[in-house]
């Protein structure tokens, strides 16, 4: 996580020096090329690579422990992670709402057609980490540091979700993004050339803010497995009284 957070913070040393203090003049602006689809999302892919297999990993040596409980949760997590990583890389959501709107228009009941299409598709690709923390969850709660980074990690992961599922409702990125433009930047946010100032202020949340929130979240997801791993090595808690021994974790007979 220090790791996560120094390269953040690079990522926005550089869009407050350059584009918004103007310290470089490049003739563009920076954070269009430090954020969406740049080095801070492919860092953010990277670590959703390694928890897919450290948690697939993880999920199979704990079954040859007959931790069963834990290794469920942890096969569950690897899945889930790996289709988010298929929509952060591939904006599968894009694509469904693009077609949406070539099929029945713009408005769908009145909403924008990606507000419509985003929210159950959220809701669809939430379903299987949903799913492992509400029935598997209580075997890595019995690590803290698994807890607090699992529970970091899914909060921002949801916070991202619901944020993006809504942006085009009654146009919130705009007006989010108008808002910090001119309340925290005193109205410093460079425009790119080609669009309007409202497409800057959307890119400044969808790009600057969330991809920043979505590393974060990365991050601690990585940690989280990282961390019950180690949990699982040591011997510092008497296997007998953990929520994760053997005894308890073996499923009962049909």
């Amino acid at each position: 996580m220090l790791a996560v957070f120094a390269w953040l913070g690079i990522g926005w040393a550089l869009f407050i020096a350059v584009d918004i203090l103007g310290m470089v003049e490049l003739g563009t602006p920076l954070y269009p090329h430090l954020f969406n689809d740049r080095a801070i999302e492919w860092t953010q892919w990277v670590l959703l690579a390694l928890a897919i297999a450290a948690s697939a990993y993880l999920a199979g040596r704990l079954q040859a422990e007959d931790r069963a409980g834990s290794a469920r949760f942890f096969f569950l997590l690897a899945i889930g992670l790996g289709l988010m990583l298929i929509e952060d890389a591939g904006d599968v959501r894009h694509t469904i709402s693009g077609y949406a709107w070539g099929m029945v228009g713009y408005e769908i009941f009145g909403l924008h057609h990606a507000v419509v299409t985003h929210v159950p598709y959220y809701a669809a690709l939430a379903a299987v980490p949903v799913y492992a923390v509400l029935r598997y969850g209580r075997y890595p709660w019995a690590s803290v540091r698994t807890r607090l980074y699992l529970g970091g990690g899914v909060l921002l992961y949801a916070l991202a979700a619901m944020a993006s599922a809504l942006a085009f409702l009654d146009d919130l990125y705009v007006e989010v993004g108008a808002w910090v433009d001119r309340v925290v930047l005193a109205g410093r946010l460079p425009v790119p050339d080609g669009i309007a100032a409202s497409g800057a202020h959307y890119m400044l949340v969808d790009s600057v803010l969330e991809e920043s929130v979505e590393l974060l979240a990365a991050g601690m997801m990585l940690a989280a497995i990282l961390a019950f791993a180690s949990y699982v090595r040591s011997s510092h808690v008497d296997r007998a009284t953990r929520p994760d021994d053997r005894a308890s974790e073996t499923p009962p007979s049909p």
